[in-house]
């Protein structure tokens, strides 16, 4: 394992401003690149709390919360809130809706090769098929299906097609970490 330490929080504490009940109090946590954690504790232990401090969320807090330049965090509630009339694949779409936009307008580019056009225009829409074509090289677009196929394949997830409204909690959750 890599011994880089991507996340430090120093000092950090929390409490509630309308009872002045302590949340968390003078925590201090590294994480190395790599590292697998959990957080255990009783009901109102302040592990959400924590989790949202740690991904950013919570911003009202005292002390210092440091990740590494060029790593970030993912936030997963605990009840995901999904539009219950779409579909499994519509919903992982989401979370790469950048490269499918660019992607939309890539084809959209192509279809219009297919109608008249002078000179300057066709080298206009040479150009801007250039422009998307790097941009979905460096967002990784080109194979987005197959990843996203390979993610909801290893997370166990209903099928692509299933309406989201027919799902359990449990499908759900890994659909909303898909």
């Amino acid at each position: 394992m890599d011994e880089k330490i991507i996340f430090s929080m120093n000092g950090v504490g929390k409490i509630l401003p309308h009872n002045n009940k302590v949340i968390l109090k003078d925590i201090y946590l590294s994480f190395f690149y790599g590292a697998k954690i959990g957080v255990v504790g009783m009901n109102g232990a302040g592990k959400s709390t924590l989790m949202k401090i740690i991904a950013g969320i919570e911003k009202s807090f005292q002390g210092e919360v440091v990740w590494a330049p060029g790593y970030s965090v993912g936030y997963l509630e605990q009840e995901p809130h999904l539009d219950d009339t779409k579909t499994v694949k519509e919903v992982v779409q989401e979370g790469v809706q950048e490269v499918i936009d660019v992607l939309k307008e890539y084809e959209q580019v192509n279809l219009k090769f297919m109608e008249p056009m002078d000179d300057d225009q066709m080298n206009a829409l040479i150009e801007k098929q250039g422009e998307l074509t790097d941009r979905i090289e460096h967002l990784g677009g080109w194979d987005i299906d197959s990843k996203l196929e390979r993610a909801m394949d290893a997370l166990q997830c209903p099928e692509p097609d299933a309406i989201v409204a027919n799902l359990s909690g449990g499908e759900r959750r890994r659909v909303a970490l898909c």
